[in-house]
This record gives C-alpha cells, sequence and structure tokens, in this order.
C-alpha cells in the first residue's frame, strides 16, 4: 500500500524484531490469536506501538480475508496498550483521507484498498462504538461536485462502510445521522446514470432490510 505515514515513521524495532513480528503476523489466525499476541506484546518495545499499528494498516490494505483476525487482534491488544483500536482508527481514518485527496481513482488497486478500509473503518467505528471521524455527506457532495470520476469507488467506500450498521443493536435505521446518509445515497440513485452506482445502493438497502421505495430522497447534492 503507498502510503505517505509509514514512510515517514522513526520508531521502528530492530530488524530482528520486525522479522519475528512479520513471521507471527504471517501466521495468525483464530485459533492461535492469545498466543501469537502474547508473544508480539513479549518482544515488541513500548515506542514501537505505532510502528505496529502502521503495519497492521498495511495488511488489512491487502488481506480482506483476515478482516475479522485482524479486529480482534487490536481489540485483544488494546487490553495491553490502552486506545490501541483508537489510535488504528486515527490512523486509518488517515490513510483515508490521504487517498481521497492524492490517489488517482482511475486505477483498480487503489479503489481497491479504499473499499477495504470502509470496511474495516465500520467494523472498528459503526459496529464497536467508536466515533467514525469522517463526514460521509460531506464526502458524496465533494465528489460528486468535483470528482465525478472517482465517484464509483468513493460509494463502493461508503457502502462497505455502512453495511457494518447490521453489527450494532444499539443503532437503528432511523437514527438521524444513518437517515441522512441513506436519503442522501438515495438522492445519488436518482440523479446519477451511473448503473454500478445505483447498484451499489441498491445493494445496500437490500443488505440492510430497507424498503428503498418507501424511503424519503434527499434534496442535497442538487442544492
Amino acid at each position: 500500500m503507498e502510503s505517505k505515514f509509514l514512510s515517514q515513521y522513526n520508531n521502528l524495532p530492530s530488524d530482528n524484531i520486525s522479522k519475528k513480528i512479520c513471521f507471527i503476523m504471517n501466521n495468525i489466525t483464530k485459533s492461535n490469536l492469545k498466543s501469537q499476541i502474547n508473544e508480539i506484546i513479549s518482544i515488541i518495545p513500548n515506542n514501537s506501538i505505532q510502528w505496529l499499528a502502521y503495519s497492521l494498516l498495511n495488511r488489512i490494505a491487502t488481506e480482506s480475508n483476515q478482516h475479522d483476525v485482524y479486529y480482534e487482534f487490536i481489540l485483544m491488544i488494546t487490553t495491553y496498550y490502552a486506545n490501541f483500536d483508537k489510535l488504528i482508527l486515527k490512523l486509518l481514518v488517515n490513510e483515508i483521507h490521504y487517498l481521497l485527496n492524492v490517489l488517482n481513482f482511475n486505477t483498480t488497486s487503489n479503489g481497491k484498498v479504499l473499499k477495504y478500509f470502509g470496511r474495516f473503518l465500520g467494523r472498528l467505528s459503526i459496529a464497536h462504538d467508536l466515533p467514525l471521524l469522517l463526514d460521509i455527506n460531506a464526502l458524496i457532495y465533494t465528489t460528486y461536485i468535483n470528482k465525478s470520476n472517482s465517484l464509483n469507488y468513493i460509494i463502493q467506500f461508503i457502502t462497505e462502510l455502512l453495511k457494518n450498521i447490521k453489527y450494532n443493536s444499539r443503532i437503528k435505521l432511523y437514527n438521524s445521522w444513518i437517515k441522512e446518509i441513506l436519503e442522501v445515497l438515495k438522492e445519488l440513485h436518482s440523479i446519477t446514470d451511473k448503473l454500478t452506482i445505483q447498484f451499489e445502493i441498491e445493494l445496500l438497502f437490500n443488505y440492510l432490510e430497507c424498503d428503498f421505495n418507501q424511503w424519503r430522497t434527499a434534496y442535497y447534492l442538487r442544492q
């Protein structure tokens, strides 16, 4: 993953320790998660925890099949290092902003990374009751007005993120924040001529068991 943050990070563990941790992470599974975390905790210097977080982001960006394991990894590490989950969330949002502002989304790889980040951001924030730290409606508006060629990737990112609503029983679809986003997505569905975007939005409504036809259409993007 291309990242301006990891390349600038200086508090690296020794080469020997980083190789050991890399080996552990390459072989981590749900069944050995606790023992592998204990091994990492026993060898990693305290000032290299942020390095571990950055390294984990690189894996989240490319290994979607391991997202469940990495999510549990974050929760367990947080019991040893307070606020590790919030650190990951902050760094993840930074990476997302970097992708949104700098990279060219006319490539499949960048769009795929953003999609994976959206999925994991939702798992870590919406499903886990942590603040999202991202204005979704503003993102839709800005992309629609200024970067329409990137809209496919942005909507994939947002729909993957919002699917995590289903994993939090305390969040209801008629929560004002969720309601506003879904109404804006329905508005976008009504004004775009891109079938892929319409399809993504319809899939999200179906996934959340929303009646698309009964949902109000916002007047936000057309202002």
